[in-house]
């Protein structure tokens, strides 16, 4: 049987993969990009970074440390900087994050994820708790990331894992499943081409 720390890190582990999996080849323009709203893929990596350090410092530490007095990388800016190198520092402080969580999360026994630590909204919840909020909080904003790319990319569903967008034809924008084969692909495009157009003629 799993201890209680395994299966948190096993959230906590998720959670990170999800998000990470969602920037691992992004641009500095889809970086920089917000679809059309006021959320760019940035500002969203940078409010997922820091809350992440200030729910583990509520969590874990004596004197906890809020979202004016993190350590931001370059400090807590004005104005935005568009390079790749800041986009990277970003990114990199990202996983810092996690790593703090992880190896936090990896020492304590069993009895302590019952324990009551603060939020900083001074709101006390046991660890455990706090621990999967805070793993929500990464896995909402990969969605939100996810969202902003599909639409900056142009990309619909994965080949055979389609909804039904019957009022949006999506041919041209389907995404390739690193899964599959040329042949399987061409076949799946052929019958999607033919329900396309029995669907938009």
């Amino acid at each position: 049987m799993r201890t209680r720390a395994e299966l948190a890190l096993n959230v906590l582990g998720t959670a990170q993969e999800m998000l990470l999996e969602n920037i691992k080849d992004l641009t500095l323009e889809e970086t920089l990009a917000a679809a059309g709203g006021y959320r760019s893929v940035l500002g969203i990596l940078k409010h997922t970074a820091s809350w992440s350090y200030v729910y583990h410092s509520y969590a874990f530490d004596e004197e906890p440390t809020h979202l004016n007095t993190l350590a931001w990388p370059r400090g807590l800016r004005d104005t935005v900087e568009t390079s790749q190198e800041y986009v990277d520092e970003i990114v990199e402080w990202l996983k810092e994050s996690f790593d703090l969580w992880k190896i936090s999360v990896g020492l304590m026994a069993d009895e302590t994820f019952d324990e009551p630590r603060p939020l900083h909204w001074g709101e006390l919840r046991p660890l455990f708790d706090i621990i999967v909020l805070n793993a929500a909080h990464w896995t909402y904003h990969a969605g939100e990331l996810n969202e902003i790319l599909a639409i900056v990319r142009g990309e619909a569903w994965t080949y055979t894992e389609e909804v039904e967008e019957n009022h949006i034809s999506t041919a041209g924008h389907r995404v390739v499943a690193e899964w599959m084969t040329d042949e399987h692909r061409k076949a799946y495009e052929e019958h999607l081409a033919r329900r396309d157009k029995e669907l938009h003629g």
